[in-house]
């Protein structure tokens, strides 16, 4: 007599999955009759792997790794200001009876996220493109609904369960369970990397009655995701926040429904709401904005480092991007650049071969060059050629400058038949370029957002030029506004605006 297994009778592929909806689903089972709790907003009963305590615990140990990664913002006024509005709403949530903890966190990217148990973070960034209270507001409540809802409590449930279940399976099947012992580490990147497109509605919904009952216009929460797709739109495509009103579904679709909520007839009843553009401004005037002055600060044209006690000037007008590794300078109109970069020593070399290597390394071959003293700096200019791939036979101007195990060397960049052209704007950056004392590294100080109130016939160029703000802040002075750079509307005498400054 012949015996007949399961996998004679049923294909592989059958059976992987039959054991695993039988085991998932008994494993599911037994959670939900031991893990039963009550959502402190739908006052339903749903299956969750976490107590309350232990959401609570894990919101306290990821707190100081997060304000260690970012670091918190060194202002005691801001940070109060925050934590008031914010406790005012945890206040009027479904979870009045937790500790919820804001800060603000020393970062100059643009978002907010919570952590389980109620500690909730905004960055700086995010203050700088706000416009009112009832923005901050909206926000503050969408986060607090994230916790009140216990979103990444459910958020690991349902990665955890499915690990459960795949665990288990795995003793049979090996072959189908390979990476997903991780799978319920990733549930929490969520936190910082955005819900499912159902908590983040949830958390919209919520938003706008956590912000009304506060007394604040909850139709900013609109505002503020216009003023995101803007960013979005006019920083090359590159996302500019995270988690916060994360882009499932789409920010159309978030600002539809929003707007579909505010339809409400007892919100529009509700005429006493405030947006307090005003008393926000206030609060956030003096916030540092974008890098830290560490990374080097931009003034106009002219760009210092603290740390490497270095000034040089760029040229007028043209546009600087100071990222980590490079500052860069692009001419408004022609192929023209400007980049300085840094070369570290390994051994005693004259400055004259470090250059030639350096020039060779970025594919450069000499045509001329001598050794000279600029601003008591030790210099090396020469003249060369290569072939860039984006724009293809170039001439280059460099200039190196010595500083122990240090070289920097500023690069002026351009095609073959403009190079002359471009030749006196490469001159005068490297001829600028010197050491700073240490009591002028002490005075560096970062960019600031502050208020500016409109005179009479006062232009937005007009503020940028009596600023000492470079010409192409234009586009950074219009998003800070929540304006679109293609269409600023016109200014008009005791309009209250943020720009920018150093001092």
């Amino acid at each position: 007599m012949r015996t007949y297994h399961l996998k004679h009778l049923y294909p592989q592929g059958y059976i992987q999955w039959f054991l695993v909806v039988v085991i998932s689903s008994a494993v599911v089972l037994l959670c939900a009759i031991l893990s039963c709790a009550t959502n402190p907003v739908s006052k339903k009963k749903e299956f969750v792997l976490m107590s309350e305590e232990q959401e609570l615990s894990i919101g306290r140990q990821m707190a100081p790794q997060i304000e260690k990664e970012y670091g918190v913002y060194a202002s005691s006024q801001l940070q109060e200001y925050i934590s008031a509005l914010g406790e005012r709403i945890a206040g009027i949530s479904h979870r009045p009876d937790i500790f919820f903890h804001f800060t603000v966190l020393d970062s100059p990217i643009v978002n907010a996220f919570a952590l389980p148990g109620g500690y909730i973070y905004i960055t700086r960034g995010l203050l700088a493109h706000m416009n009112s209270e009832s923005e901050l507001a909206g926000v503050l409540s969408h986060e607090v609904a994230h916790v009140t809802a216990r979103h990444a409590v459910r958020q690991y449930t349902k990665a955890a369960s499915y690990q459960v279940g795949t665990g288990i399976a795995s003793i049979f099947f090996p072959e189908i369970s390979g990476g997903m012992g991780q799978f319920a580490d990733l549930a929490f990147l969520a936190i910082l990397n955005g819900y499912s497109r159902e908590f983040e509605t949830e958390a919209d919904s919520l938003a706008v009655t956590y912000t009304t009952k506060a007394g604040y216009d909850p139709q900013a929460m609109a505002l503020l995701l216009q003023t995101l797709e803007l960013l979005d739109r006019y920083r090359s495509g590159k996302k500019t926040y995270t988690s916060l009103f994360a882009t499932h579904p789409s920010t159309d679709k978030r600002i539809a429904a929003v707007e579909a909520a505010l339809s409400d007839p007892k919100i529009k009843q509700l005429e006493t709401l405030k947006v307090n553009k005003e008393a926000f401004l206030q609060a956030i005037d003096g916030l540092t904005f974008g890098k830290d002055v560490q990374a080097g600060v931009v003034y106009g044209n002219r760009f210092q480092h603290p740390d490497f006690r270095i000034e040089f000037f760029f040229p007028q007008n043209w546009a600087i991007e100071n990222k980590p590794d490079a500052v860069i300078a692009t001419h408004p109109d022609r192929q023209y650049q400007i980049i300085l970069r840094i070369h570290y020593l390994t051994k005693k070399i004259s400055l004259e071969q470090a250059a030639h290597r350096i020039a060779q390394k970025n594919g450069f071959k000499p045509v001329s060059g001598s050794s000279q003293q600029i601003n008591n700096l030790e210099s090396y200019t020469g003249t060369y050629e290569g072939r860039l791939r984006s724009s293809g036979y170039v001439y280059a101007r460099i200039g190196f400058y010595l500083q122990k195990d240090k070289v920097y060397y500023v690069t002026g960049v351009a095609p073959l038949e403009e190079f002359n052209s471009a030749l006196p704007f490469f001159e005068k950056t490297i001829e600028s370029f010197r050491e700073l004392s240490p009591q002028e590294a002490q005075q560096i100080t970062p960019t600031r957002v502050r208020r500016h109130t409109v005179k009479r016939g006062e232009t937005l160029e007009g503020i940028l030029q009596s600023l000492n703000r470079a010409s192409d802040e234009r586009k950074t002075i219009a998003l800070l506004n929540a304006w679109d750079p293609e269409n600023i509307p016109e200014l008009t005498p005791g309009m209250v605006i943020k720009v920018l400054s150093n001092e």
